[in-house]
């Protein structure tokens, strides 16, 4: 439905798609919409959405749905907002709780696997967990979520460090007797 609304010119392609036709992308049940960010192609991108429930008796909740809008005035943006119900955000876009990127990774790039990883020590510090309780958790919940990186980036030599350090750190807290 999206590809032929943009073969009627409903919708705009997005500039760096328009040359390969990419008007989505598809992710298990998530749905990635690309355009030209303008008026008629949000009202034409709702118009598919409504098009969608009458076909097929499911809803696309605007209200769960982003927009992530860029080179877009602050007055057009604000016209979209009052017209529209997403929720808006700017990039970096995350999908699963992996950066979206289409360049190579950057430092920056990798602080929310940090940031997550010292999440739950924080979170686990506060509980009196033995040295074997501790090492479950490791295993079991760290390396799942460094894993899970992994298997979409390659991860600098620096994180695995500091990941390794974050691990020996929580290991070896004492706990209160």
């Amino acid at each position: 439905m999206l590809d032929r609304a943009a073969s009627q010119r409903k919708l705009g392609y997005h500039p760096r798609c328009s040359n390969i036709g990419l008007t989505h992308l598809c992710f298990a049940d998530d749905l990635m919409i690309f355009s030209d960010g303008k008026l008629r192609s949000l009202v034409g991108i709702v118009n598919v959405f409504d098009e969608f429930t009458k076909t097929s008796r499911l809803r696309i909740s605007l209200e769960k749905s982003t927009a992530y809008l860029a080179g877009v005035t602050a007055s057009a943006r604000d016209n979209i907002a009052q017209r529209f119900a997403f929720n808006f955000d700017t990039l970096l876009v995350r999908y699963l709780g992996l950066p979206l990127l289409t360049k190579k990774m950057r430092t920056l790039d990798y602080a929310p696997l940090i940031d997550k990883i010292k999440e739950n020590f924080n979170s686990w510090i506060t509980c009196a967990l033995s040295y074997a309780g501790r090492l479950q958790l490791l295993t079991s919940v760290i390396e799942s979520l460094v894993n899970f990186w992994m298997a979409a980036f390659t991860q600098p030599n620096w994180c695995i460090d500091e990941i390794e350090s974050l691990c020996s750190a929580f290991l070896s807290v004492r706990t209160r007797s």
